[in-house]
């Protein structure tokens, strides 16, 4: 029999020899690792189900121009400030978002007023495509619209009596256009209130070729680093103003966050405790095996030695704690988020990495003491029963 088969049946013989407590060992490990990987896998899913939640809240940067500002008065007499409608160009926004290297979904806008029967009404031109991705939360009853088509905002559709199928007739400072209603929109915002149309025949018919009043980007940043991304993004627009659209989120990444902390927290008492607990374990494991220890230095074994067979122990006890410990973690995560999120986590299968990583962790730094009684244990004495 060679060195390592000896060394691997003599740790499988003593582990074998010992199963109170080398079942107790295996227990407390795999407790340990197990809740690792649950709150780990949890928080994960967690942070991903966040993101997506936070998604459907639409655009979290808005880009804005700044807004004309003109003096009135004459003389001494100033009868006050009045503002003109400024508005972005479409091609240099297009070159600053390219060239701020930010990735991030975009959504162009124009707003202004078209004459309806006897009246103004307020009127968007969107891409609608962009509009599907970035606010889902809209819903539609109808059809989205194709060219020479627009949706009415349910409130808007309700003063107005229009339904899908309907004709309107929209006059505007260059020429008159006539579309035909898809659909009609609910939001429960300021959505309702709007026609939209397609973005390239609102500028025709306001005459703003190429103009663009509001730009919404959705970008996958939280916290700071989502207000540096908009101070990045505000240096390539000089002449107009990048804020920032999230309160909601704010709400649900901080709430995320305190319950990552709770998490990490409750793990770190746990880690503790059952680091103590295998201390223990292990000092009165090598406390019963002094004579059997005294033994093996007589015989000619030297002190390295010895100290590996219980690094060997320590190790496999690991090994098949956190191997142990990542399955039974697993199916906790997935208990808790059904019940708690009503969601099912994600199998992480390099989880497994973590869970052996802790509980060997645990096993040899528990093992680190009683290791070192190991080295100075004095074979003479320890034979004596000393």
């Amino acid at each position: 029999m060679n060195r390592r088969r000896w060394l691997f049946h003599l740790v499988i013989r003593t582990l074998a020899h010992r199963r109170g407590r080398t079942a107790l060992l295996l227990a407390v490990l795999a407790m340990a690792s197990s809740l690792a990987t649950a709150l780990g896998v949890v928080s994960f899913s967690m942070e991903k189900r966040v993101a997506e939640e936070v998604r459907k809240y639409g655009a979290n940067l808005v880009i804005i121009p700044e807004t004309a500002r003109l003096d009135v008065g004459s003389g001494g007499l100033n009868f006050g400030v009045i503002s003109e409608p400024v508005y972005l160009e479409q091609r240099r926004v297009e070159d600053a978002l390219a060239q701020s290297g930010l990735k991030a979904e975009k959504s162009f806008h124009l707003r202004g007023a078209l004459r309806f029967r006897k009246g103004d009404i307020m009127v968007e031109g969107v891409d609608f495509g962009e509009i599907r991705r970035l606010f889902s939360w809209w819903q539609i009853k109808g059809a989205w619209p194709t060219a020479g088509e627009a949706v009415v905002g349910s409130d808007l559709a309700a003063r107005y009596g229009l339904k899908a199928g309907d004709t309107m007739e929209l006059a505007g400072p260059e020429q008159t256009v006539k579309l035909r209603v898809s659909g009609t929109i609910a939001t429960g915002g300021e959505e309702d209130g709007l026609l939209f149309l397609a973005l390239p025949e609102l500028q025709r018919v306001l005459g703003l070729d190429g103009r663009l009043s509001t730009v919404r980007l959705l970008v996958t940043a939280e916290g700071e680093n989502l207000r540096q991304k908009a101070a990045t993004l505000q240096a390539h627009f000089p002449g107009a103003k990048v804020s920032e659209v999230r309160q909601i989120a704010r709400t649900s990444e901080g709430l995320l966050a305190k319950v990552k902390l709770l998490m990490a927290l409750v793990t770190a008492v746990v880690l503790i405790s059952a680091g103590s607990s295998v201390t223990g374990t292990m000092s009165t494991t090598v406390l019963e095996r002094s004579k059997e220890i005294g033994l093996m230095k007589a015989l000619g074994g030297t002190r390295w030695e010895v100290l590996l067979i219980f690094s060997a122990e320590a190790a496999l006890l690991g090994l098949l704690g956190g191997v142990a410990g990542y399955l039974l973690g697993s199916a906790i995560a997935q208990f808790i988020t059904k019940t708690v999120f009503a969601a099912s986590s994600e199998v992480i299968p390099w989880f497994v990495c973590v869970s052996v990583g802790v509980s060997l962790f645990l096993a040899l730094l528990g093992s680190l003491g009683p290791m070192i009684s190991v080295f100075k244990l004095d074979p003479v004495r320890s034979l004596r029963g000393e």
